[in-house]
């Protein structure tokens, strides 16, 4: 049991971090300040960004989805307190607590679930593109929310387990916003 919550665990960290870089690059994509920035660079390069951007979406939902999906057969937060339950080293009500706090995240994850079962893991037949954004109705603010607050989560599962904890200290902005500003000098040396 032992192996099996600390796999679940490491997974996890992994799919949160994965949530995490993708939304800081896919936030550079959307932020209004960069877009004004680095529009010529991403024009000069419209299908590679276009592809790109859509890809650390994808990505960042898909890991998202993967979190607070509630299958017994799959790696997942509701799957591991059911796991710490059956194990009886941590204390039922230090689990009901983080249980609650899994049920305080559902409604935003319902909307990436919209997203991932509507868009990106299915495709709807009944609900047009714009149709489906509008029934998720989600913000890049709740994204951040959802991934911040599983980190959370995921250190309080793990502090009451193990007595340990995740650092989630990784950072991909400095790298991209680095990345497309060689590129933005690069494009007006060829112009």
């Amino acid at each position: 049991m032992d192996d099996e919550i600390q796999k679940n665990v490491q997974e996890l960290h992994r799919a949160i971090t994965v949530a995490g870089l993708n939304f800081e690059i896919w936030w550079v994509y959307k932020e209004k300040e960069n877009r004004k920035q680095f529009i010529d660079t991403f024009n000069a390069y419209p299908l590679f960004f276009q592809t790109s951007l859509h890809a650390h979406f994808v990505a960042m939902i898909v890991s998202l989805y993967s979190l607070y999906e509630t299958r017994n057969d799959t790696i997942n937060l509701p799957q591991v307190l059911r796991f710490l339950r059956n194990h009886g080293t941590v204390p039922i009500q230090e689990i009901n607590k983080i249980d609650s706090k899994l049920t305080q995240m559902k409604p935003l994850w319902t909307k990436v679930a919209v997203l991932r079962n509507s868009i990106f893991g299915h495709r709807s037949s009944t609900l047009d593109y714009e149709g489906i954004w509008k029934k998720a109705g989600v913000t890049p603010n709740q994204f951040k929310e959802l991934i911040d607050e599983s980190k959370k989560i995921l250190n309080e599962i793990t502090v009451l387990y193990n007595k340990s904890g995740h650092a989630f200290n990784l950072s991909v902005t400095q790298n991209f916003v680095g990345l497309l500003e060689e590129l933005t000098k690069l494009n007006g040396k060829n112009l």
